[in-house]
């Protein structure tokens, strides 16, 4: 689990509460908060010790209507990410914030996520929320430390594709990202311009190709699918969602041929890249 992510949780973790479970939760008594607290407490010292299917588990028995339900939400994503289930981990630091949105520790570890995942552009972005909500005097270090992180990454990334400067690879990055958007609504044309319009500025993003494939997959254009997961896996040989569909297609395309409505059926058990 990242450093970053470790260091911006505000609760005490060595605060020695266990849970009882001799005394259930009753909702809206006072009992019902400190069982909820010490199930929270309990979550974070299993994610201390590094026991985090275990701090899921004691997460889920948290009632949603809990007041501090975008902290559950962080130490979710963080068990997740112990995990290296990083969809996972975005999705709740994604809960957490929008939970919480005048709270930066979640903006931060939600940036701190997208940089674990490569994705610098909305790493940048979510940083600078964090920092637009208000961080206080004593954490300015630990969000000044991940912004020259994202500094340094962002030279790195600019490196390998010379034909790039670092405010096109920012922009690609947010049309990535609407596209990305128009893929959760099932928008396959609006998806599809986006995508297109990236692999025309940056022929070398393997991410832009395995997504345009997913794209042509779900409009039911299989030879175009093909081709795109194979311009990605051209790009790079070892680019995981690529090679996951490029598996998949062929399986799709043979129940496509028995039932045609089966890609309404199916959602999305295809895999999205991230910018």
């Amino acid at each position: 689990m990242s450093k970053h992510i470790r260091r911006v949780h505000s609760r005490d973790l060595d605060s020695g509460h266990g849970y009882d479970a001799n005394h259930p939760l009753m909702t809206g008594t006072k009992m019902d908060m400190d069982a909820c607290d010490k199930l929270h407490d309990k979550a974070a010292r299993f994610i201390e010790r590094n026991k985090f299917k275990k701090a899921i588990k004691t997460l889920q028995k948290i009632p949603k209507d809990y007041p501090d339900m975008a902290d559950v939400y962080s130490l979710m994503a963080a068990s997740y990410a112990g995990l290296e289930r990083f969809d996972d981990a975005r999705t709740y630091f994604e809960k957490a914030a929008n939970d919480a949105p005048w709270e930066w520790r979640h903006w931060y570890n939600l940036a701190s996520m997208h940089l674990k995942n490569g994705n610098v552009a909305d790493a940048r972005r979510y940083l600078n929320k964090a920092r637009a909500v208000g961080v206080p005097s004593d954490a300015e270090d630990v969000v000044d430390e991940l912004s020259e992180i994202i500094a340094k990454f962002l030279e790195i990334v600019i490196s390998e594709k010379p034909y790039l400067d670092s405010e096109t690879y920012l922009a690609l990055g947010d049309r990535f990202n609407r596209g990305v958007a128009y893929m959760e609504d099932k928008d396959w044309n609006q998806a599809l311009d986006e995508f297109e319009y990236i692999v025309s500025i940056d022929e070398q993003s393997e991410k832009a190709y395995g997504n345009l494939g997913i794209v042509h997959l779900f409009r039911g254009e299989f030879d175009e699918a093909e081709m795109c997961f194979n311009k990605a896996l051209e790009i790079d040989p070892e680019y995981p969602p690529a090679a996951i569909n490029s598996t998949l297609l062929n399986t799709i395309r043979d129940k496509v041929a028995k039932d045609p409505d089966y890609l309404e059926k199916i959602g999305y058990q295809t895999a999205k890249g991230y910018f």
